[in-house]
């Protein structure tokens, strides 16, 4: 039987968790965990401001991003319980001038992602244009005032921020004051958050992290957004003190009634109520939300009257879920972690080399300067491995497993690298290789050859340090689905280009003469990623290719 450890204990059971992360650059910010009220584990990390070398601290103010969304619930329904409205009211009868399609969308939909509403955030020149201005929420209504409904209202769940944003709009409405304000009046001061607030781009907030990325082995300024656009979607700023006073006194009912705070936390479908996500742990219902927003990521995580668990980040690829759902499961007893076997310096040796996994995707095994070994993927920032047992390795951070082979020789000649449960294959080749890879330029993607238009070229996996691409060929008809997402119908646009309409996105295939098609480029949402195609592992195509 799993017990749940004494707080000392855990104390130390949580550093462990969390220490990996810092090693691998995959986190930075501040940890807190309460077990049936009392805080168990509170502390910082990293650093708020990596230019003046300031650390965080547990005061530090973080945006939260999507966290927000349960705000916005809590007071669409503080203003059900005053007899302002119904979750069941159409939008029309509280904005009277949004379009027509819209106008008998419920309250309760839009606080459930099933509106049917598409949202602004997935704007192709969203990240690109849109975010760079500061837009009024009616303004920020009609970027896809204009769209049509992607299904009929209630038919599925959809996550979409402007519905969000047309709820902040409903407070603003029927209370006559801001969302801002409102949250500040009937939230803020009462609870005494007083580190929490709207974060309006202009304004200076005290102790408020900057918000980073790490690219290419590198710590770098987030892109800028306009603090306007998120608004009642995702545009707090807070502190993990403060958010756990928020979930203690929503918990106990100081937010709003036990008949609201039931329809807030109940699965209306799909796993998710009204702004959390709902789904069990141990048998026992767990609700959560994350939020991400440029340089920052969080996570707030509880199970009612028992515990609750807060990550927040100042860096844009902090694993912080992963985190969090290790954290909840050592309190409860449940997080047990892999069994790691230690090699000296000299047998890690062995594996030190290159390996390539796809005509420009190449997997870089070294050894740090304390010793251990290292895993660089193209693309992927630099991890450090674990190894499980005889020639098998693994990430403390990513769901990544790496399994080497021995040639007659007895030498390390090629590997076995899985990811999210999809496996890709690759041979030990000279360095010289992929350098000279690397000197290569990026296919422009206007290459119109007469073979570009034979669709079989182009079926296989492509690889991108955050998702998986499959791309698949029924007869002529060309598809594409990406890690987590539906398969979408990919249409043949000009040279290499198609186009995914039901994600609105647009896919370049990479290819030269010589290695054929190597790579994709994906444009979505003003974001542009580049994921390359890897050996066909079931064939174990590439492993006898050197170049």
């Amino acid at each position: 039987m799993c017990l749940t450890p004494p707080v000392e204990n855990y104390a130390a059971a949580a550093q462990e968790i969390v220490s990996p992360f810092l090693q691998d650059d995959l986190f930075s910010g501040v940890v807190l965990v309460a077990k049936e009220g009392n805080v168990i584990f509170r502390r910082p990390f990293g650093l708020a401001n990596r230019e003046w070398a300031i650390p965080n601290t547990p005061e530090t103010r973080f945006r939260i991003g999507s966290i927000t969304k349960q705000f916005t619930a809590a007071a669409i329904l503080r203003l059900t319980e005053r007899g302002k409205l119904s979750v069941h009211d159409q939008l029309g009868q509280h904005l009277p001038d949004v379009p027509d399609s819209w106008r008998e969308v419920t309250i309760h939909q839009l606080l459930t992602h099933t509106s049917g509403i598409p949202s602004y955030t997935n704007l192709p020149d969203f990240l690109s244009r849109i975010s760079l201005q500061e837009r009024t929420p009616r303004e920020i209504m009609e970027l896809t005032s204009g769209q049509a409904l992607e299904f009929p209202p209630g038919d599925r769940f959809c996550y979409s921020n402007t519905g969000y944003v047309l709820l902040g709009s409903v407070v603003e409405s029927i209370s006559g004051q801001t969302y801002a304000t409102f949250l500040k009046d009937e939230f803020f001061q009462p609870l005494g958050m007083v580190d929490s607030g709207y974060d309006h781009t202009s304004k200076i907030v005290e102790r408020r992290a900057d918000g980073y990325t790490f690219i290419g082995g590198k710590w770098r300024h987030a892109r800028f957004i306009a603090m306007s656009l998120p608004y009642a979607a995702g545009g707090l700023y807070s502190t993990a003190d403060d958010l756990y006073r928020w979930s203690q006194a929503l918990m106990k009912g100081d937010v709003i009634g036990p008949a609201a705070l039931q329809e807030m936390l109940h699965d209306h479908g799909q796993g998710y109520g009204y702004g959390w996500f709902v789904e069990s742990i141990d048998g026992r219902r767990f609700v959560h939300h994350g939020g991400a927003i440029n340089g920052f990521m969080g996570t707030l995580g509880l199970r009612p009257d028992d515990l609750t668990v807060i990550v927040l980040a100042n860096l844009q690829a902090s694993e912080v879920s992963m985190i969090a759902e290790r954290l909840a499961q050592a309190n409860l007893g449940l997080y047990q972690p892999r069994r790691e076997i230690t090699l000296g310096a000299s047998k890690l040796n062995e594996y030190v080399g290159v390996f390539r996994l796809g005509h420009r995707c190449f997997l870089e095994i070294s050894l740090d300067k304390n010793e251990i070994l290292c895993a660089h993927l193209t693309g992927h920032q630099r991890l450090t491995l674990a190894c499980s047992e005889a020639d098998a390795f693994f990430s403390r951070t990513r769901d990544i497993e790496i399994a080497f082979s021995r040639g007659a020789e007895g030498k390390v000649s090629s590997v076995t690298l899985r990811e999210h449960d999809v496996s890709f294959a690759g041979r030990r080749v000279d360095e010289a290789v992929r350098l000279k890879m690397e000197e290569k330029q990026p296919g422009t993607g206007e290459d119109i050859s007469p073979d570009s238009t034979d669709l079989s070229q182009y079926v296989g996996r492509y690889r991108h340090p955050r998702m998986h691409l499959e791309v698949t060929l029924r007869g002529d008809q060309l598809s594409v689905q990406a890690t987590g997402q539906m398969k979408s119908t990919a249409i043949f646009e000009s040279g290499r280009r198609f186009v995914l309409e039901e994600v609105q996105a647009e896919i370049t295939f990479e290819h030269t003469e010589k290695e054929g098609v190597w790579g994709l480029t994906l444009r979505q949402a003003g974001i542009q990623l580049r994921a390359f195609k890897l050996f066909d592992v079931s064939t174990r195509e590439g492993l006898g290719q050197s170049c």
